[in-house]
């Protein structure tokens, strides 16, 4: 075990022996608190390509459902419209309060992360990328995943393929990555999260386009290859007692949008999962969770009362939604893929920001 890690199990085994762990618990109960987890893929196995996503999207089925016995262990799960309706009257809950939740909308949550869930009896909630729902379409940063572990791209950088278009530390990250041998997914996520900080949608969109161009390939790269759920499993989902929250449509982060289009995403989202599930949307998950005051107004506008973000943007009930910080999950979180131990996953929990109810 690597040094920080192990230090980081040790302090976790630290705060369940010395009684720290109980007294928080403690504590979010007490003040009615809850905790919410971010998840986003659920996969068969954990290899270099990692079904072409980054590390920290991933956890594989054996460890997501070791988590949550370990969650079902010590917090109630409930859904995130049961914090709407508990309010902060009447007596204080025996133990804190959990709600799990997934982004994006992928495949793997039907196939893998729903039966787990079922199992144990637990409630979710699925924000979806609308325009991505019944589609082959991929994320930008799962294609570049695939055109860096799955063919000579690494190889092929050079000067033949011209980058002066794209910002300079851009442009540093793809001089790293050139003449690399065969490079796993972990090894690309400064170049994503770089591109991410960086580019707006269209200078990413041309990036991908050149980068298959230099291997000699065409979009789309997967060819009958259905990353997210369709419409049919999102409405068995919800029939299954799922929370369906909207995403946005495009994925795209909604602070580099014009107003317009920002708001256009918060309208048409929520209005085409209601019409396709037939139920009310009242969450909203911001891309990146990056927000801002007038966003937040705007979602309250468009009929959210939840919105889950990275940081407070105003004082809490004050844009008339409730503001969410969540907790991300991942493999990590615990282990090295090889390994579980339960001493990481109390010491990752017990930094979790809490919410109250109002």
């Amino acid at each position: 075990m690597r040094p920080k890690r192990c230090a980081k199990a040790l302090l976790g085994q630290a705060l369940v022996r010395g009684g720290f762990w109980r007294r928080r618990l403690r504590a979010w109960a007490e003040r009615n608190a809850v905790i919410i987890l971010t998840y986003h893929r659920v996969t068969e196995t954990w290899d270099d390509a990692l079904d072409y996503s980054q590390p920290g999207m991933v956890v594989t089925h054996s460890t997501f459902e070791r988590q949550v016995a370990i969650v079902t262990e010590h917090f109630e799960v409930v859904t995130l419209g049961a914090l709407l309706t508990g309010g902060t009257s009447g007596a204080r809950p025996a133990r804190p309060r959990c709600v799990i939740t997934f982004d994006d909308g992928w495949r793997d949550n039907y196939d893998l992360a729903l039966p787990i869930l079922r199992r144990h009896g637990l409630p979710a909630t699925v924000f979806l990328a609308t325009d991505f729902i019944g589609t082959d379409r991929a994320f930008w940063h799962t294609e570049l995943i695939y055109l860096f572990t799955r063919t000579e791209l690494s190889r092929s950088l050079g000067g033949e393929t011209t980058f002066q278009a794209y910002p300079g530390p851009v442009r540093q990250e793809l001089r790293r990555l050139a003449k690399r041998g065969p490079l796993g997914a972990a090894e690309l996520d400064p170049l994503i999260e770089t591109v991410k900080a960086h580019c707006d949608e269209e200078v990413i969109d041309e990036l991908v386009y050149t980068l298959s161009r230099a291997v000699g390939l065409r979009r789309p790269l997967f060819h009958g290859r259905k990353f997210f759920l369709d419409w049919d499993q999102v409405r068995a989902m919800a029939s299954a007692g799922f929370e369906i929250g909207s995403h946005g449509c495009s994925h795209r982060i909604l602070t580099r949008l014009p107003t317009d289009m920002a708001n256009e995403e918060l309208v048409r989202s929520r209005a085409e999962i209601e019409r396709r599930i037939g139920g009310t949307v009242e969450h909203f998950a911001f891309p990146n969770e990056a927000a801002s005051e007038a966003l937040v107004t705007a979602a309250a506008t468009a009929g959210y009362r939840t919105a889950c973000l990275a940081e407070p943007v105003a004082r809490r009930g004050s844009l008339g939604i409730r503001p969410l910080r969540r907790l991300g999950m991942h493999e990590q979180v615990c282990g090295d893929a090889r390994s579980f131990d339960k001493r990481l996953l109390h010491y990752w929990l017990f930094r979790a920001p809490e919410g109250v109810p109002a």
